[in-house]
C-alpha cells in the first residue's frame, strides 16, 4: 500500500499537495531606531506634495506613490535592501535554481507606504502583474481588547469553488485545511507571498496608526 503524502515508485500513487502557496514570515532583524526613522519618512510622504496615491482622498488610510522605495532617502534605500535581500533568500530557499544561477537573475521592485489610522484599513487588492509581494511592518499598535482580528493581513482562500462541504472535508489537515490565513504585523517583521493572491489588511483598533510598505517583486528576464 502507497504512503499517503508520498508518490509511489510508479509515480502514480499515493497524495500529494496540489497547488501549495508558500507564505513566509521574516524577522528582518531591523531594530526600533530604522523603524521609527522610516515611520517618519512615511509619514512626511502625507504632507509632501504630489507624493499622495490614488487613495489619498480616504481620511483614515494614506498609500503613497509607487516609487517609494526608489525615493533619494538614505532610508528607503535601506529598507529596499531589507526586503530584497530577504524576499531573496526565501524565494532561493523555493527554487529549484542552483544559488548561483539564481544569483545572477537581474530584480524590479516598486513599493509604496501604507498609513492605516484607527478605522482604517487596507482594502482587498491583488497584483497579476508581480511574482511575490512583500509586507513590511514600520509600526503597529496594540488593538483594543477583544479585537484580535484588527489590524491583521488577511490572505483570501482561493480554493473553495463549490459551496458543498461536509464532515469530511470540513476539518482536514495542513496543507489541505480551508480557510483564509491571518498574519499580524509586528515592527521588524515582513511577510511574502505570491503576489496574485487576494488579500486586505483588517480594521485598525488601535490609536497608533499601523504603517506598512508593499513592495511588488519581480525576477528574471524582463524584469
Amino acid at each position: 500500500m502507497d504512503t499517503p503524502g508520498r508518490m509511489s515508485s510508479s509515480g502514480q500513487g499515493g497524495t500529494v499537495p496540489l497547488f501549495a502557496t508558500p507564505f513566509a514570515a521574516v524577522n528582518t532583524g531591523a531594530d526600533r531606531a530604522f523603524n521609527s526613522r522610516l515611520a517618519s519618512l512615511c509619514e512626511s510622504q502625507r504632507t509632501a506634495p504630489g507624493l499622495a496615491g490614488d487613495s489619498s482622498r480616504d481620511p483614515l488610510h494614506f498609500r503613497s506613490r509607487e516609487d517609494f522605495l526608489d525615493s533619494a532617502d538614505a532610508t528607503a534605500g535601506e529598507l529596499k535592501r531589507l526586503v530584497l535581500g530577504n524576499a531573496s533568500g526565501v524565494v532561493a530557499s523555493l527554487s529549484s535554481m542552483e544559488i548561483a544561477e539564481f544569483a545572477r537573475l537581474p530584480i524590479q521592485a516598486r513599493g509604496w507606504c501604507s498609513i492605516s489610522q484607527r478605522d482604517g484599513h487596507v482594502p482587498a487588492q491583488h497584483f497579476a502583474g508581480a511574482s511575490w509581494l512583500a509586507v513590511y511592518c514600520v509600526q503597529a499598535g496594540e488593538p483594543d481588547a477583544g479585537s484580535n482580528s484588527a489590524g491583521v493581513l488577511r490572505l483570501y482562500e482561493r480554493r473553495l469553488g463549490s459551496i458543498y462541504r461536509d464532515a469530511s472535508t470540513g476539518d482536514l489537515q495542513p496543507p489541505y485545511r480551508y480557510g483564509n490565513h491571518t498574519w499580524t504585523p509586528l515592527p521588524g517583521w515582513m511577510a511574502l507571498f505570491p503576489a496574485h493572491l487576494p488579500h486586505e489588511v483588517s480594521v485598525v483598533r488601535s490609536d497608533t496608526p499601523l504603517i506598512l510598505v508593499f513592495a511588488l517583486i519581480r525576477y528574471g528576464q524582463g524584469a
